[in-house]
């Protein structure tokens, strides 16, 4: 074959790159595990029945909304991370706001609330059933993110899997949040974040069997 047919060979092949793959099967699979998640949620616990009207306290919205808001900075980095070489850019910087804004919400409700009612605030009556919840309602997305991002080819499969995991942990922990009471930074920004963690966890595991190339 000619050095010419050789490349013009090449060029006809327009065969989808691996980030490009990922791209275009990710929202989908990440929407239907979103959606198993949900009607799981629906299902077994609901939204708590004063929800409206909790959600104008903006210490109870920030719960809502801080793990939403880190689910839509580690998505793109998902994407990134599944690119050889590529650069995590703004949202790589900007994510650390949120576990920065969880930290001085704590801190402010440890210093504005009455010391006797720091332990009770901060043990909760729900620890047993925020944990696994979050952690359950997270496996269904982090199953579809991790089925697409077979189609990249990360560097580092391990934190592929943990990015992967923190978007679905997020999203799960929004969702968790509507159904939960306690209102309390001293309480969801400790055991939401740990909850959060395990998801990653679990995420950085699976990514390091399944991702690797």
């Amino acid at each position: 074959m000619k050095t010419e047919d050789l490349i013009s060979s090449l060029a006809a092949d327009t065969a989808p790159s691996p980030a490009i793959a990922v791209e275009t099967r990710l929202p989908g699979l990440l929407v239907l595990g979103l959606m198993v998640t949900a009607l799981s949620f629906a299902l077994v616990l609901g939204p708590r029945p004063d929800l409206a009207s909790a959600l104008a306290n903006p210490m109870v919205l920030a719960k809502t909304l801080l793990p939403l808001l880190l689910a839509a900075l580690a998505l793109p980095l998902v994407l990134r991370d599944a690119r050889p070489g590529a650069r995590y850019g703004l949202p790589g910087t900007l994510i650390w706001a949120v576990p920065l804004a969880v930290l001085g919400l704590v801190v402010l409700a440890f210093l504005t609330v009455d010391p006797a009612e720091r332990l009770r605030l901060f043990i909760g009556h729900s620890i047993p059933v925020c944990l696994p919840a979050i952690t359950l309602l997270s496996l269904p997305m982090l199953a579809g993110l991790l089925v697409s991002l077979r189609r990249g080819a990360p560097v580092n499969p391990s934190r592929c899997g943990a990015l992967a995991g923190l978007v679905a942990a997020g999203f799960a922990t929004a969702i968790y949040s509507t159904f939960c009471i306690e209102d309390s930074p001293l309480f969801y920004g400790i055991w939401y974040s740990a909850g959060i963690g395990i998801a990653t966890g679990l995420g950085a595991l699976a990514g390091r069997h399944l991702l690797k190339w």
